[in-house]
């Protein structure tokens, strides 16, 4: 016979499963976060010009790559831009804007790695992930008791000051998500003609750029260890059945051997 006190409990977890979708903003929620944050990026951050030749080359590849999935049905708003700073770093806002830094783009040899990024950072838009983030962190924060009121009240009214901007751009993902946009990033780069061997590599890149900077085990990080990513991709690339893939397309411009002045990449 289930105990009176294991009744409530039992209680308790099903009632905050049921409400669990009341912490993840709705996809209509994210365009909207996403479109104010991008907005707050522009107002503190130099970012090119539309004809430059580096937002051209993201903007083609971007298309190129949204060529291979299907969001008709989606609201997701895209947008593609690049920032002028020598952080490492590339980032997606919820609902479709991205952001690629200079530091990161002069670290690139060829299309196939910027492209390795991309697909990985639109893999998280089109898979929710800073949303389900949010809301795992909204539960760990409120606690079951807190969880069993807020299930009797409405919808919670989302904007960019109740959410703040440490959760919209510092927020990490889970190893979970981080993982799966590696997997499915590579397979929407290969479906659109990029070599996938450019995905390891571009882990390699900033594995070179980390040395001396500590960065401390994976255990306490909730990014993956970058030597465990680059030898799942390997795996990966391994066990698929072609071995004849495209040349690298090279970029227009030369990699740059810059100090970076911050590594910091959310990806």
């Amino acid at each position: 016979m289930m105990k009176r006190g294991s009744t409530f409990l039992l209680v308790v977890a099903l009632s905050a499963g049921a409400s669990a979708d009341m912490f993840k903003p709705s996809k209509a929620d994210q365009v909207k976060l996403g479109a104010q944050a991008s907005a707050e990026v522009r107002k503190k951050e130099k970012v090119l010009a539309s004809k430059d030749e580096r937002v051209l080359v993201l903007r083609r590849v971007a298309d190129r790559l949204l060529k291979t999935v299907d969001d008709s049905k989606e609201p997701w708003k895209y947008s593609f831009d690049v920032v002028d700073n020598k952080e490492v770093n590339a980032f997606a806002l919820p609902g479709g804007p991205v952001y690629f830094f200079t530091g990161l783009l002069n670290k690139f040899k060829s299309e196939d790695q910027l492209a390795a990024v991309l697909a990985h950072e639109l893999t998280h838009v089109r898979k929710e992930h800073w949303a389900y983030s949010y809301a795992e962190n909204q539960k760990r924060s409120l606690g079951l008791s807190l969880l069993l009121i807020l299930t009797k009240s409405s919808r919670t009214t989302w904007d960019l000051a109740s959410v703040g901007n440490d959760l919209m751009f510092n927020l990490p993902m889970s190893r979970k998500h981080e993982t799966e946009s590696d997997l499915l990033g590579m397979d929407m780069m290969i479906k659109a003609g990029y070599n996938p061997n450019a995905a390891p590599e571009v882990f390699q890149i900033l594995q070179e750029a980390k040395k001396g900077k500590g960065g401390g085990p994976e255990w306490i990080s909730t990014h993956p260890d970058d030597g465990k990513r680059i030898q799942r991709l390997k795996d990966e690339i391994a066990k698929l059945p072609r071995k004849d893939w495209p040349e690298m397309t090279p970029l227009p411009w030369k990699p740059q051997n810059l100090q970076a002045r911050t590594l910091r990449w959310n990806w």
